[in-house]
């Protein structure tokens, strides 16, 4: 009799067991997911971040150069400061 009662436990508990394996398999596997959903994100928005400094160093660069042509213009006879790129 106490052997039938242990194996009926056992049943009880392998069948319990099964679907909460399943639902915590299932948990972690969207949180991987959601996870990599997060990174390929962030790698996006660097890649704008990165595009708007290169813009903006662009913008900058030409701005300097503008000015210095200015300068020039005004002011024939100054040197005019050399910068290495």
């Amino acid at each position: 009799m106490e052997d039938y009662v242990i194996l009926v436990l056992g049943i009880v508990f392998i069948g319990a067991a099964i679907p909460i394996t399943a639902i915590s398999t299932s948990y972690l596997s969207k949180q991987s997911k959601l996870k990599l959903e997060v990174l390929k994100q962030e790698i996006e928005l660097e890649k704008v971040r990165k595009e708007g400094y290169i813009i903006e160093t662009e913008k900058l660069r030409l701005e300097i150069e503008q000015t210095r042509q200015q300068l020039a213009l005004d002011h024939p006879a100054q040197l005019q400061i050399e910068t290495k790129f």
